[in-house]
């Protein structure tokens, strides 16, 4: 009910015109330029020398505009379905990855090359996205207990998903030297398939859909091996591609954090001692070491990147 009174007001007191919505898109530029300029400020405070410029935030206000409209959308998808639990953190986490995603598209549109995009991480992601979309497109067992699970999980991955595959076709014709993805993803690959069948929970009570569930998140956290791989050999990544992986990372702590706290739903009966029935726990725990892995994965990455973030950078390349 508070969500749609505050949707309410916000139509009846903003006119919908072009006139407003430049202005006030203008006037919201201007707030988030003054945030950061003011964040640099108070970190200068502590001691850390963060090295913007109000000039060097401005020349990346298409990315912060970006983030704005990603903001927006998602603001709009919770006023919508009026709900917020705690598995609407799964929800949030495929919406923050799919926008990653968005960034990378971007960012070939605009340079008219696949450089410094790992294309076997494309192809891993998307056959994770598959595996995954066979379990909650035909299931329920894994999909979020809020309104989200209807569709807007489900959708999220489907897009995400599609943006892969337009990404895969460029990559056919304006692909970089194979040295530089030079990563050997098979093994991964086939080692998240045998784990993803030997042990997996059982919510959709369908062999079959379980082992996929499962599978993706091995295939997950392979994905983002030949992306790392590749940044870690070239020294250097572009400004959207260390936004991919930091919103990726970003994207499994969230969901890594869900599971942390719901990984014992994930448990199975084993036998029957007594009176009483023993429960086990393995699957929880094979669930929580596989977003481990992720976190892990990305989290070196991660350290450069904010190291980086102290140093002035080039408009479209950072130094890591």
């Amino acid at each position: 009910f508070g969500s749609s009174c505050l949707g309410a007001l916000l139509l009846w007191y903003v006119p919908i015109s072009s006139t407003t919505v430049m202005g006030f898109d203008s006037a919201l530029t201007a707030t988030v330029l003054a945030c950061v300029m003011k964040a640099r400020d108070g970190m200068a405070v502590f001691g850390i020398d963060l090295p913007y410029t109000e000039k060097q935030v401005k020349a990346h206000m298409k990315d912060i505009m970006a983030y704005k409209l990603f903001a927006v959308a998602v603001l709009a998808i919770w006023l919508f379905v009026q709900e917020f639990s705690l598995s609407s953190f799964i929800t949030l986490a495929s919406a923050i990855q799919g926008f990653a995603f968005l960034l990378l598209a971007r960012q070939a549109g605009e340079e008219g090359s696949m450089r410094g995009i790992s294309r076997k991480m494309l192809f891993t992601y998307g056959l994770a996205l598959c595996f995954r979309l066979w379990s909650t497109l035909f299931y329920l067992g894994y999909l979020p207990v809020d309104y989200s699970g209807y569709f807007v999980y489900q959708g999220t991955d489907v897009l995400t998903l599609l943006v892969i595959v337009n990404l895969m076709f460029r990559a056919l014709h304006r692909y970089p030297s194979a040295d530089e993805d030079s990563f050997w993803v098979s093994v991964p690959i086939a080692v998240a398939l045998v784990l993803g069948w030997l042990v997996h929970p059982n919510l959709d009570n369908v062999e079959h859909a379980d082992a996929a569930w499962m599978t993706s998140l091995w295939l997950e956290a392979a994905a983002f091996c030949p992306q790392i791989w590749m940044v870690s050999r070239a020294g250097r990544c572009r400004s959207l591609t260390a936004h991919f992986v930091a919103l990726s990372f970003a994207s499994r702590c969230i969901v890594a954090l869900f599971w942390l706290e719901a990984y014992p739903q994930l448990k199975i009966m084993s036998h029957v001692y007594g009176e009483g029935l023993v429960y086990d726990f393995t699957p929880g725990y094979a669930v929580l070491a596989a977003y481990l892995l992720q976190v892990l994965v990305i989290a070196d990455f991660m350290f450069a990147y904010l190291r980086s973030t102290r140093r002035p950078q080039m408009d479209s390349v950072m130094e890591l």
